[in-house]
């Protein structure tokens, strides 16, 4: 005979003179009904879970990557400043009087035009040009087809300039 608090599949309380030793738990009074004991709870804490490097690997990448851009592009704007349209070149001449002739000053920026890569066609100076520290001379004409403009600054009374193209 099947008592009906009695869960489904168990058997019934023991008596309370049993042999088990154990306690005799409460049966339960009319009206109430069997419900399962709650799950164990654990005694000590689960240990986090493992945090992966991943994303300090991945910021140490990219953070090099965008340092080797930036060099890069550093490079190239000095490198594009130095030399070539728009760029500076630097030359020499022998002054006489404290001046030099425009054939000897056109002379020496056909030489250096064409040892950065251009192509002079023409290139028309002034008939004399006074040399000393920031002294300068404008000189016109036609480099690689197109309509050229150097500016010629004196930095010292020995002849040495910088060309500034435009």
């Amino acid at each position: 005979m099947s008592d009906q608090l009695t869960p489904p599949g168990t058997q019934p309380f023991p008596a309370a003179g049993s042999q088990s030793g154990a306690p005799v738990p409460p049966a339960p009074s009319h009206g109430q009904y069997w419900a399962p004991p709650p799950p164990p709870v654990s005694q000590g804490y689960a240990a986090p879970p493992k945090r992966g490097n991943g994303l300090a690997i991945t910021a140490v990448i990219l953070s090099a990557l965008a340092l080797l851009v930036a060099v890069g592009v550093a490079i190239m704007i000095v490198g594009s400043s130095a030399s070539g349209p728009g760029g500076a070149l630097s030359g020499q001449v022998t002054p006489v009087d404290k001046g030099v002739a425009s054939n000897d000053l056109q002379a020496e920026l056909t030489k250096i035009i064409t040892d950065d890569g251009g192509s002079v066609d023409t290139i028309t100076c002034p008939a004399r040009s006074e040399i000393g520290q920031g002294l300068v001379t404008v000189c016109k004409g036609s480099v690689d087809g197109y309509d050229w403009t150097g500016i010629v600054v004196f930095e010292d009374a020995e002849g040495t300039f910088v060309l500034n193209e435009l």
